[in-house]
């Protein structure tokens, strides 16, 4: 199958230390590469694939900049124009206001398909070779946030809440304590650790050797790589039963959820009593590139024989990115 996957970021393939929408479309790319299948992109930044990929001009009609190449197109925006070629679209992020998608919109979890009045989803899957092995054993005395750092959605203030109170150090790995921009944020706690926009094999190693992602989010997760890559790194999550959550931590060896800080705070004082084998093996199986690939080749083969993914065209009637509440 030849396979065109469309996306409007200014970021490269494959990304480096920012870009979870980047590595996983690259990670299904490779994937689907493996599988026998040709892909091409087309995307505003080339990055180290020119030859694989069209220039995207956002000045001009996608219809237009589409060859007959194709078998189908893969949109990682919610495309609602018109197209000569079978395509699918991925849904990537919350809706902000009342909106409408494409009917053969994907969405990346079932409760984030539902919160846009949607059936049709597919999780998220890395490509766990660039990973490198899980740390399993006595891991280092921290814990760890992954995440925009600024973001109030991300919570950053109750993950340095939660380890302050259970007296623990916690490496902020997707911000700086001081940030003078959109959304300032200071922070002057001594117990942690900023370590500002890490990626790859340094991201890793500070995950890895983590006691436990603290992610204590107050929005409806679509899906959270955080979550994944640390499963997969050896570390439990303990984090709120929003979004995504409760399909992805659905094994009590594996992480906690509650929207109790207090709750939050015993169960982060009992990461030990986890199992980081059980966390590894969990998302090295269920949160792949290899599963995620063969679910799109099957959506694939509807929309090119002219089926639709959901039965009704999916919708937000308002802001699905509203902050959710939490108790001590």
């Amino acid at each position: 199958m030849r396979i065109l996957h469309a996306y409007a970021t200014r970021l490269p393939l494959p990304a480096k230390k920012y870009g979870g929408t980047e590595r996983v479309i690259w990670s299904l790319a490779q994937a689907q590469m493996r599988q026998g299948h040709e892909v091409k992109f087309l995307a505003r930044n080339a990055g180290d694939l020119a030859s694989q990929t069209l220039k995207y001009d956002r000045d001009k009609p996608v219809r237009e900049q589409i060859t007959d190449w194709p078998d189908v197109v893969h949109f990682h925006w919610p495309y609602e124009g018109e197209l000569d070629k079978p395509f699918l679209c991925t849904e990537h992020g919350n809706a902000g206001e009342a909106r409408t998608y494409p009917q053969n919109t994907v969405f990346l979890s079932k409760k984030h398909a539902s919160n846009h009045h949607a059936s049709c989803y597919v999780y998220n899957g890395l490509d766990w070779r660039d990973y490198g092995e899980p740390h399993t054993g006595k891991p280092d005395n921290y814990f760890h946030f992954l995440g925009k750092a600024r973001s109030a959605l991300k919570n950053l203030d109750g993950a340095v809440r939660i380890a302050g109170n259970v007296k623990e150090k916690l490496a902020v790995l997707g911000g700086n304590r001081f940030n003078f921009g959109r959304n300032p944020y200071f922070d002057f706690h001594l117990h942690t650790r900023f370590k500002g926009m890490v990626g790859g094999e340094e991201k890793h190693r500070l995950i890895r050797r983590s006691k436990g992602l603290i992610f204590p989010v107050r929005w409806h997760e679509p899906f959270g790589l955080a979550i994944t890559e640390s499963l997969f790194l050896g570390t439990p999550v303990f984090s709120t039963p929003y979004g995504s959550l409760p399909e992805l931590i659905n094994n009590t060896d594996v992480g906690f959820l509650s929207s109790s800080y207090k709750e939050l705070e015993q169960a982060v004082a009992q990461a030990d009593s986890f199992s980081r084998q059980a966390c590894h093996e969990y998302a090295r199986d269920v949160f792949n590139a290899e599963v995620m690939e063969q679910r799109y080749y099957k959506l694939y083969e509807e929309v090119i024989n002219g089926h639709v993914l959901n039965d009704a065209q999916p919708h937000a009637t308002g802001n699905v990115s509203e902050i959710l509440p939490m108790t001590d």
